[in-house]
C-alpha cells in the first residue's frame, strides 16, 4: 500500500514522558519561550495486504536538533527506511506483509494494534500510535455474456494490465456430436469441425502484488448426458437435449478453453497455459499475473455451430493458487463466475398475413399464415419444424400444418424450408372436420418452432422472442340465431367464465319478460335465466348486462366469484318491489352457484327497484371487479334524493352495494349522482375500469357549468361518493358530435360517435392540444381520446372524401392492445365491398398508440408522436343487418350482436370475427 501524498496532521499523537525536560530560569524578571516539542505528522493506512508493498511517508516538526525515528510494537514485516539526509523532517515506513520480516506468509494476517512511531531530538520526544490490519489480496472474475460468432472487444491497455490476447481472428475446433433419428434416438455420431470466436474473462487482483501470481482455472457445467426427460433413457435426444440440460453448455462442444486447431490462428499468450481435462478437452489451465499486474485475461473460445439453442450457461472457477501471495476471493476458498452463451442462429417469427400474431380458424376451415426468418444465415437452406408450444391447449391431432405445393395446392407438412434468398414462407393451419372438444372454452393453439425436435439438429432455425402464433379454434361455424321460433329480442351481450356468452333481452310474445340466455362457445343454450316475472307486463324494458369475475373472501379463504348484473326499465308493479312512479330502474345481481343442478348454475342474489317520481331509464350497467358494487348509468326526468334537476332529461350515476343481512345478501344504494343541462342529456355508456365509475353521454345544452359548443356535444364525468366533487367535461366542436358509446382503456377516455366532420388533434409547443375538424359530405364514425382532466389526446375518423354513403357506429370494444368499433353502413365501407344500398354490418380495428415521426418542430428537430391508426375494416355481406353490441372473447374473437331482417321479420344473431377481421361463422 503506497501513500505518497502530503501527510495530514495526525489525529492521534502523544509525548514520550521519560524524556520530557523542563528548564527553569530563576534569575531576573525575563521569561523565554522554548521550541515546540517533537511532533509526528501523518495518518498511515489502516489496511495492508499480503504480498503487497505497504508504504507511508511521515512528516515531523519541532525539537531543538535533528530528529531521530524508531518503531516499537511493530509487526516483523514493517520497518523504517534509512535516510542519509539527516536534515529531512520525516521518515519513510515500508514493508511487504507475508514476505519481509521472515516471509511468514499467512501468519502475518490479522490486526496489529498500538504500533508506535517515536521521534526525538535527544532531549524531548513525540510519538504517533496507529493500527494496521493485514488482509488477503483477493482475486475475482468478471465477464460479459458471450454470443456465438462474436468475439470479445479488446480491453483497455494500461501499465497494470496484461497485454490483450489475440481476439481479431477465428479459431477452429473439432468435436464429436450425436445424430438423431426421427424419433429422437441416437442414430450415430458425426465428427464436426466448427469455427470458434475468442472471448475474454477478466482475472482481477485487488492490489498490485510484489510477487508473480499463478492461479489455476477450469470450466464446468451442470450438463449431464444421462439426465433424461421422464420416460426416456440414454441414448436419446431427450437426454442430451432434454429439459434438465437445455440451458446448460456442453464443455468441448459449445465452448473450449482452446480450440483443437486454433494455435495457428490465435496462438497462446505467455501468461496463459492451457491443459486438457480427463476427457481430452482443453478446458482448464493456469493464468499468471506478473508483479504489479492487477488485470489479466483468460481467453476462451465459443464454438460457432449450426444448431439452434437457447442461451446456455456454464461456470469458470479459479481453483488453486499455484504461486505467489493471493487469495481465492475474500475467504480464500473459491472464485467462480457464471458464463452465458447466446445463440446466433437465425430465428423464426410466425405471423398473420398482416404481420400480427393472433387469429382464429373455424372447424373444417384453413387459414394462411407466414413464417419470417431473421438473423445471419451463413448457409443455403434453413429449416423450421412447427409444433404446439408447452402452454398451448390445442395439441397434435387438433390441427394440421400445411405447406404449398405449386400455386394452389397444399400438403400436410410441418417442416418449413427457407431456400437461400427466401426469408418469408407461407403455411396454413387447418382444423379437421372431425375435431372435437368437450370443454366449454375454445381451445387455442400456440404455434412455434418445435424446439424439442430441432434441439441438437443442424440447419434449423430458433424461435424469435415472442415469435409464437396464437390461433383460436372456433367451433361456432354458423351464425347463432337467438330468437329461432320465438319473440326474443336481444338487447345486450357480455362474455363470462369458461367462454359463456350472456345475452340479455326480452320475450316480445310473453309480456316482454326479461331473460338472460347463456350459451357456450359451440352455440348450445346452457341456461335461460328469468330475470323478470312472466306475469308482470313490461313494455320494451331494454335490459343491459355486464359480467365480472372477481375474488371475494369467505372466512379465511379467497374464492372466485362469477357474477352478472342486469338493469332494465319497468312501469308495472313488481312483486316485493316498490314503484316510485313513471318508469323505474330494476337492477338484479346473479352469481354462479356450483351447488345448483347442472344447467341452472346462475341464481339470483338480489333484485332492487329504484327511481324518482319521473321516468328513469338505465342505459348501462357494470360491476366493479374489486368491490362487487353494481353501477347503473342512465337518464331521468325526475330528481333523485339530494339532487337538483337540470332539464327535461338528466344523467344519473348510481352505486348499489351488496351487504349482509344475517345469511342473506341484500342490495343497498350507496349513492346516486345526477347531472343535467337545461336541455336533453343522453347517456350512452359507463365504465368501472377505474377506481371511480365513469358516465359517458351527449347533450344539446350546457352541462356542469360548461358552455355549449355545438348542436350535440359529448360529456363525461366520474363519481366516487355521495358528496365527492363532480367535474363534468363537455367536449366537441361547433358541429354535432353524436356520441354513441364510450369506455376507459389504455389510460384514455374514449368516445365513439357519428358526425359529418373529420377530426384531428392540433399540437403546439407548450400549449394544450386542440380538437380540429373539417367537413365531410356524409356522416361517419369518429373516435376521440381524452385524458382524465379532459384534454384531447387522440382523434380518428372513419370517413373520407372519396366516400358518399353514411356509416353509423354504435359500439366500442377494448380488444387485445387496441379498440374495435362496430355499426353498419349503407355504402362500401370496406375497400372490397360494393355499395349495397342497404345496411350491412361493419367493423373497424384501431391501434390507439401507433408511433409516427412528426414534422420538424420550431427547433428543426423531428419528434415521435402517438396517433390512432386503422389496422383493418370489414363489412359483412348481410343486407339489412346492423351491429348493435360487441363483446370480447379472450382477445381471440370479436363477438357481435347483429340485428337482421329476414323475410320481413327481425332476427337477432351472433356473428364472430377473428382478431384479423375474418368472419368465422
Amino acid at each position: 500500500m503506497r501513500a505518497d501524498s502530503l501527510p495530514r496532521i495526525a489525529s492521534r499523537y502523544g509525548f514520550y514522558s521519560l524524556l520530557v525536560v523542563v528548564a527553569l530560569t530563576a534569575s531576573g524578571c525575563k521569561t523565554d519561550t522554548g521550541p515546540d516539542d517533537p511532533t509526528v505528522l501523518g495518518d498511515p493506512p489502516s489496511e495492508a495486504y499480503l504480498g503487497v508493498e505497504y508504504y507511508y511517508n511521515f512528516g515531523a516538526y519541532g525539537g531543538e536538533d535533528l530528529l531521530d525515528f524508531s518503531l516499537t510494537n511493530a509487526p516483523s514485516w514493517l520497518g523504517l527506511e534509512g535516510t542519509s539526509n539527516k536534515a529531512r523532517p520525516g521518515i519513510i515506513m515500508r514493508g511487504v506483509p507475508g514476505l519481509s520480516g521472515g516471509g511468514r506468509g499467512d501468519a502475518d494476517l490479522g490486526q496489529s494494534e498500538n504500533i508506535n512511531l517515536l521521534t526525538t531530538d535527544g532531549s524531548s520526544a513525540g510519538v504517533l500510535s496507529f493500527d494496521i490490519e493485514v488482509e488477503r489480496n483477493p482475486l475475482s472474475l468478471d465477464a460479459d455474456d458471450f454470443a456465438e460468432g462474436k468475439a470479445s472487444d479488446d480491453p483497455e491497455s494500461g501499465d497494470n494490465r496484461c497485454e490483450a490476447p489475440t481476439l481479431n481472428a477465428e479459431g477452429e475446433h473439432t468435436y464429436e456430436a450425436n445424430e438423431f433419428a426421427e424419433d429422437g434416438t441416437v442414430s450415430g455420431t458425426e465428427t464436426r469441425t466448427s469455427q470458434t470466436t475468442p472471448v475474454l474473462v477478466k482475472v482481477l487482483l485487488e492490489q498490485p502484488s510484489v510477487t508473480r501470481i499463478a492461479v489455476a482455472f477450469e470450466l464446468s457445467s451442470d450438463f449431464d448426458p444421462n439426465g433424461c426427460d421422464q420416460g426416456f433413457t440414454p441414448e436419446h435426444q431427450r437426454c442430451e437435449e432434454g429439459d434438465s440440460n437445455r440451458d446448460d453448455a456442453i464443455i468441448g462442444r459449445d465452448i473450449v478453453a482452446f480450440g483443437s486447431n486454433s494455435e495457428q490462428w490465435l496462438g497462446v499468450p505467455d501468461y496463459l497455459e492451457y491443459q486438457e481435462d480427463e476427457d481430452g478437452v482443453v478446458s482448464q489451465g493456469v493464468v499468471t499475473l506478473e508483479p504489479g499486474i492487477t488485470e489479466c485475461y483468460i481467453r476462451l473460445e465459443v464454438v460457432d455451430d449450426t444448431i439452434p439453442e437457447p442461451s446456455e450457461s456454464l461456470r469458470i472457477t479459479l481453483t488453486e493458487i499455484r504461486s505467489g501471495l493471493a487469495a481465492l476471493g475474500p475467504s480464500d476458498t473459491e472464485v467462480r463466475a457464471t458464463l452465458v452463451i447466446d445463440d446466433n442462429e437465425p430465428v423464426v417469427r410466425l405471423e398473420t398475413l398482416e404481420g400480427r400474431q393472433r387469429d382464429a380458424v373455424s372447424v373444417g376451415e384453413a387459414r394462411e399464415f407466414v413464417a419470417v426468418l431473421s438473423g445471419d444465415r451463413g448457409r443455403q437452406t434453413i429449416l423450421a419444424r412447427l409444433a404446439d408450444g408447452e402452454d398451448s391447449v390445442a395439441k397434435e391431432g387438433d390441427y394440421v400444418i400445411e405447406t404449398p405445393v405449386g400455386e394452389d395446392n397444399w400438403e400436410e407438412n410441418s417442416t418449413l424450408a427457407f431456400p437461400e434468398g427466401t426469408n418469408r414462407v407461407r403455411f396454413r393451419v387447418a382444423i379437421p372436420d372431425d375435431y372435437t372438444n368437450p370443454e366449454l372454452d375454445d381451445r387455442f393453439l400456440l404455434l412455434e418452432p418445435d424446439q424439442q425436435f430441432q434441439a441438437g439438429r443442424e440447419n434449423y432455425a430458433g424461435t424469435a422472442a415472442d415469435g409464437d402464433l396464437r390461433v383460436n379454434i372456433n367451433e361456432l361455424v354458423t351464425p347463432l340465431v337467438l330468437n329461432d321460433g320465438d319473440g326474443f329480442v336481444a338487447t345486450d351481450i357480455s362474455l363470462g367464465h369458461e367462454g359463456r356468452l350472456f345475452v340479455a333481452g326480452y320475450d316480445g310474445q310473453a309480456n316482454d319478460q326479461v331473460l338472460v340466455r347463456i350459451f357456450d362457445q359451440k352455440g348450445n343454450l346452457l341456461q335461460e335465466v328469468a330475470v323478470s316475472d312472466s306475469a308482470v307486463e313490461l313494455q320494451n324494458p331494454d335490459p343491459v348486462i355486464d359480467f365480472v369475475q372477481r375474488e371475494e373472501t369467505e372466512g379465511s379463504n379467497r374464492v372466485d366469484r362469477f357474477e352478472f348484473a342486469v338493469a332494465y326499465t319497468a312501469t308495472e308493479e313488481i312483486p316485493d318491489q316498490t314503484s316510485n312512479g313513471g318508469e323505474d330502474v330494476v337492477a338484479g345481481l346473479y352469481w354462479f352457484d356450483e351447488a345448483q343442478p347442472a344447467g341452472n348454475e346462475y341464481v339470483e342474489v338480489w333484485t332492487l327497484r329504484t327511481g324518482t317520481s319521473g321516468d328513469d331509464i338505465p342505459r348501462w350497467v357494470g360491476v366493479n371487479s374489486d368491490s362487487g358494487a353494481v353501477i347503473v348509468a342512465g337518464e331521468t326526468s325526475g330528481s333523485w334524493p339530494g339532487t337538483t334537476r337540470g332539464g327535461e332529461s338528466d344523467s344519473f350515476l348510481q352505486r348499489i352495494d351488496t351487504t349482509r343481512d344475517a345469511n342473506d345478501r341484500v342490495p343497498e344504494i350507496a349513492w346516486t349522482r345526477q347531472v343535467g343541462s337545461s336541455e336533453n342529456d343522453s347517456v350512452v355508456s359507463g365504465s368501472t375500469s377505474s377506481a371511480s365509475p365513469y358516465l359517458f353521454g351527449r347533450t344539446t345544452g350546457a352541462i356542469g357549468g360548461n358552455a355549449q359548443l355545438g348542436g350535440d356535444d359529448a360529456f363525461f364525468y366520474n363519481a366516487s361518493s355521495a358528496d365527492s366533487t363532480l367535474t363534468v367535461y363537455q367536449r366537441g366542436t361547433d358541429s354535432d358530435e353524436t356520441v354513441t358509446d364510450g369506455l376507459f382503456a389504455f389510460s384514455n377516455i374514449w368516445l365513439l360517435g357519428n358526425s359529418n366532420q373529420r377530426y384531428s388533434v392540433g399540437r403546439k409547443d407548450d400549449e394544450d392540444n386542440t380538437l380540429e375538424s373539417d367537413s365531410l359530405t356524409h356522416k361517419s364514425g369518429f373516435l376521440l381520446g381524452y385524458s382524465f382532466s379532459g384534454k384531447i389526446n387522440k382523434a380518428f375518423s372513419f370517413g373520407s372524401d372519396d366516400r358518399n354513403h353514411p356509416d353509423t357506429f354504435t359500439s366500442l370494444l377494448a380488444f387485445d392492445d387496441g379498440l374495435v368499433a362496430g355499426g353498419w353502413s349503407q355504402g362500401a365501407f370496406a375497400q372490397a365491398s360494393e355499395n349495397s344500398g342497404t345496411t350491412q354490418p361493419v367493423l373497424g380495428r384501431l391501434d390507439p398508440a401507433k408511433n409516427i415521426e412528426a414534422e420538424d418542430d420550431e427547433d428543426g428537430e423531428s419528434r415521435e408522436i402517438e396517433i390512432v391508426s386503422e389496422l383493418w375494416r370489414v363489412q359483412a355481406d348481410m343486407g339489412g343487418a346492423e351491429i348493435r353490441a360487441l363483446a370480447n372473447y379472450r382477445d381471440d374473437e370479436i363477438v357481435t350482436l347483429v340485428r337482421d331482417e329476414v323475410g320481413g321479420n327481425e332476427e337477432w344473431t351472433i356473428l364472430l370475427f377473428s382478431a384479423e377481421g375474418s368472419q368465422l361463422n
